[in-house]
């Protein structure tokens, strides 16, 4: 189940954020008519905006999709960490800036 899609003229589309990352409401994708194309990055394949039991927003692969799109086949808790690891480090819009620190430990080696 993917958190983003790719649309036809806008890019891609973010579900985890209120504009979809592209100025534009989830009402606007979402069982919309007609159907706009929105596909998976990952295989390409066609997906469709839907709403989980708990209110989660979330693209949904067609019918028939390929069994190797790695997309779907996270589990649910993998994209849960995802996204709190993407707030917490302010990816994407968030107000954290990126970046890392090393640290190091004198006289260990790896």
């Amino acid at each position: 189940m993917p958190f983003t899609a790719l649309h036809p003229d806008l890019g891609r589309l973010d579900s985890t954020l209120p504009d979809l990352g592209r100025g534009i409401a989830w009402s606007q994708v979402h069982k919309v008519r007609p159907r706009i194309p929105l596909v998976c990055p990952e295989c390409a394949w066609g997906v469709h905006p839907k709403v989980s039991g708990s209110g989660v927003k979330f693209f949904c692969h067609d019918p028939n999709r390929p069994p190797s799109c790695e997309l779907s086949n996270e589990s649910w808790e993998h994209h849960m960490l995802k996204l709190e690891m993407a707030a917490q480090s302010g990816w994407p819009g968030g107000s954290r800036p990126w970046g890392c620190r090393l640290r190091t430990v004198p006289g260990a080696r790896m």
